[in-house]
């Protein structure tokens, strides 16, 4: 499986580098210098190990990618669950041609994954993150 940047709840009060981007927008730097995001939910990444080992047929590498959000899409969605906190605004520096292939995932879809809405992916990431006391 090969997913994009991983989010959603954290089990752990260890801190992987795809939360620490959403840690940093939280906190009010954008430190992640890229106009085009790969986000996908880490329940989605689960489901799709497990429909794999579950599914006789599958084989080879399947690749797990939510749709692009943009960084101005993440600001937005972020402010509007989380008004309290200090979002971060784009990255003056931002490599604006970052990140803008296209990538089929028609095989993981195949296993029957439908991805999580990058809102809920989001929401969910910062609300375990405020649950465990880690921002």
């Amino acid at each position: 499986m090969n997913p994009g940047l991983v989010i959603g709840p954290v089990l752990q009060l260890t801190i992987n580098f795809s939360v620490d981007v959403v840690i940093d927008f939280i906190k009010g730097k954008n430190t992640f210098n890229r106009k085009h995001h790969r986000l996908v939910d880490v329940r989605d990444v689960a489901l799709a190990h497990i429909k794999a080992l579950e599914t006789p047929s599958a084989k080879g590498r399947y690749i797990i990618d939510a749709p692009i959000v943009t960084t101005e899409e993440i600001e937005k969605i972020l402010r509007e669950f989380f008004p309290d906190l200090c979002i971060a605004h784009e990255n003056e520096e931002i490599d604006l041609n970052s990140m803008t292939y296209k990538v089929n995932v028609e095989k993981v879809k195949s296993l029957g994954i439908e991805f999580t809405p990058t809102e809920t992916s989001l929401r969910d990431t910062v609300l375990s993150l405020k649950e465990k006391h880690l921002v």
